[in-house]
């Protein structure tokens, strides 16, 4: 459990180079949710921070759902060299969609409006089998036959959002296409190395932070055919440089939104791999992710310039809310 005044020595520290941070309000976040430890991160400008609590601050973390982010990235930059239409049908520009209906689109796969299911029936059914890696027997063939399936059954859902795990699978086959390799090797040569991301990666590429799941588990989660939708491994570091990646014009495409039927609330709009909210008096982009044993969060708010990104490393509590992450991101930004 992180003490209390270990979460309040670590807000104050990061009060003292952003001091617009509330540390009461920051002290209590880390308090409730980095248990039992984690990473902060906050940049802006040429200010950075990086601190661990219980833990090393370089050290990787499954990030999840954080990976969908990525993915986009990875869209928006076959689009720019004319790889990929993100707007016309699949079906009519990669062989492995022949047969999907005509509202398939890169775009519908990214806004979470191409009216599918958030996983594969076999990957409901994984978790029966193996609670930390449902998606591990998913081939990319299983991926493609379950999206085609998916994406005729729920055509009348087309246009609606709805979060989807499958349908960054299947974005994350369709740009690997695209691009004329597997996915990992494509989001490596136009994502990664490009802005410089030596320690993202589908592997850990430093000491990874010991995941602490249910009931003891310390495994990390497995992905499967379902790696666009969150397999990849990252550092507070690596994450910071993402973001302010998108705030430097290194990453493109992100900044349209759009208000499809079924938004909720409390959200501005979706882009290309984040949900835009108003926190505070900015407008924030923003994600989170959850694997078995750990949690994440990235956000960034182009108002100010800030960016900041969580990673917790133990899984939803049993009792608690999978927005924990999202809570201490509030606070930063």
């Amino acid at each position: 459990m992180l003490h209390s005044d270990e979460a309040s020595r670590v807000a104050q520290q990061l009060a003292q180079t952003f001091a617009d941070l509330d540390t009461r309000r920051l002290a209590a976040a880390l308090r409730r949710v980095l248990r039992p430890g984690g990473v902060v991160a906050i940049s802006q400008g040429r200010a950075r921070l990086v601190l661990g609590l219980h833990q090393q601050p370089g050290q990787s973390f499954e990030i999840a759902s954080v990976t969908k982010p990525f993915t986009a990235a990875l869209a928006f930059a076959l689009a720019e060299q004319g790889r990929l239409d993100l707007d016309a049908p699949l079906s009519r520009q990669l062989a492995s969609f022949r047969g999907y209906p005509p509202h398939l689109t890169a775009r519908a796969l990214l806004t979470h409006t191409a009216g599918l299911p958030l996983q594969p029936l076999r990957g409901s059914l994984g978790t029966l089998r193996d609670f930390h890696d449902p998606y591990g027997r998913l081939s990319a063939a299983a991926v493609l036959a379950s999206g085609r399936r998916w994406s005729w059954l729920g055509r009348e859902r087309a246009g609606r959002l709805a979060y989807s795990n499958l349908g960054y699978g299947l974005l994350a086959l369709a740009l690997a296409e695209a691009a004329g390799g597997a996915y990992p090797a494509a989001l490596q040569a136009w994502v990664l190395k490009p802005l410089a991301l030596r320690h993202t990666g589908f592997s850990p590429l430093t000491p990874l932070a010991t995941p602490h799941g249910l009931l003891g588990g310390g495994r990390v989660s497995g992905f499967g055919g379902l790696l666009g939708a969150g397999g990849l491994y990252s550092t507070g570091h690596d994450l910071l440089s993402f973001g302010e990646a998108h705030l430097g014009s290194q990453v493109r495409g992100w900044g349209s939104l759009s208000r499809p039927p079924g938004l909720p609330p409390d959200l501005l709009g979706v882009a290309g791999g984040w949900f835009v909210v108003r926190w505070q008096r900015e407008a924030v982009w923003w994600h989170d992710g959850v694997a078995r044993g750990t949690r994440a969060a990235l956000g960034f708010s182009p108002d100010t310039g800030r960016v900041a990104a969580v990673l917790v490393n133990s899984g939803v509590p049993l009792l608690g809310s999978r927005a924990g992450p999202a809570a201490v991101l509030r606070e930063l930004i």
